[in-house]
């Protein structure tokens, strides 16, 4: 299974180069005091992802970058820097036509759902409305499956933001069955790394909604039952600390896992650009000759590369033309 071959391709570049860990910590570090303050209740906590919205398309963009360098060999945080900085601007308005999306699919889900209710009302069958929103509920995972690459897409310099959906759509098309299985494992990751987490508050919550039951048999004032209620489903300080420990561990490990998978598998299965290029043709679709890989140290496979010169290459949509010769490889 293609899936599998792209999962053992993404393990082994994450085993070669640990290097891509610090930035999956970097990232869990940036968007801490956002699970934190969450966990307290702290209203303050809705409004900064918001602020973090901004701050992640460098992340998102410099570790592709750094995932696509190590299926190949090694990486550095060089990388980082750079590509980060080269596609932070395609992939930030991509991700604003990624919640375009998810918001015209929201409204579009619930305007259906709820006439299809009103219809099921009209008729006497109620349970279609629960049948209506399971099927648009469907329809919206299938739109996320279809489009889930556009940020490998974005930071590997193949499209703009806009193509990007399409290059997308494209390879989901041309590998349907590889890319459920790659759904499905990112499922399974994904909920092995929040359960930790995720687990505690529902308990929390579970006990809670326990609580307000017994308390509204009891015949507790409204005002009295809302002040338990804030005591119970709140954590202490030691609670959220330990959380969030757990939370940042989590989301290193996750974060890493999920762009250096996304980046083998797409890198496996990516169709031609619109153009009739491939990946390994972007590097040579600049106005000025391509250069020999001799001569500019660049790997075909990986559209990345080092240079040694002041002169400017175009590496597959990045500029690789300040001076890496004297960045450490980590």
């Amino acid at each position: 299974m293609s899936a599998l071959r792209s999962l053992r391709v993404a393990l082994g570049s994450l085993g070669r180069n640990p290097v891509l860990f610090l930035v999956g910590l970097a990232y869990g570090l940036v968007m801490l005091p956002q699970s934190a303050l969450q966990l307290t209740g702290n209203l303050f906590g809705s409004l900064l992802p918001f602020v973090t919205f901004f701050v992640a398309p460098f992340f998102v963009a410099g570790i592709i970058g750094m995932a696509s360098e190590s299926i190949d060999g090694e990486t550095s945080l060089s990388t980082l820097k750079r590509v980060g900085r080269n596609r932070y601007v395609p992939l930030l308005v991509a991700s604003f036509v990624n919640v375009g999306i998810l918001i015209g699919l929201a409204i579009a889900g619930g305007i259906i759902v709820l006439l299809i209710g009103l219809l099921g009302f009209v008729v006497g069958i109620p349970l279609i409305a629960l049948v209506a929103a399971g099927l648009v509920g469907l329809g919206i995972v299938v739109v996320l499956v279809f489009i889930q690459f556009y940020p490998v897409a974005v930071s590997l310099g193949d499209t703009d933001a806009i193509d990007s959906f399409r290059q997308s759509i494209r390879l989901v098309r041309k590998n349907l069955l590889s890319t459920i299985g790659y759904s499905v494992i990112n499922a399974i990751a994904v909920l092995i790394m929040t359960l930790p987490v995720s687990g505690p508050m529902y308990y929390r919550q579970l006990q809670g909604a326990q609580q307000l039951q017994r308390m509204q048999t009891q015949g507790m004032s409204p005002n009295a039952v809302s002040s338990q209620m804030s005591q119970l489903v709140q954590f202490s300080t030691q609670e959220v600390m330990l959380l969030s420990a757990i939370s940042l561990a989590a989301m290193m490990l996750l974060f890493t896992f999920q762009q250096a998978y996304a980046t083998a598998f797409y890198r496996d299965h990516a169709p031609p650009l619109e153009d009739g290029t491939t990946r390994a043709d972007v590097s040579a679709s600049g106005d000025e000759p391509p250069v020999s890989d001799e001569a500019s140290g660049l790997d075909a496979d990986s559209g990345f590369g080092d240079s040694s010169t002041e002169t400017t290459e175009s590496n597959g949509g990045f500029d690789t033309g300040t001076d890496d010769s004297t960045d450490g490889q980590l």
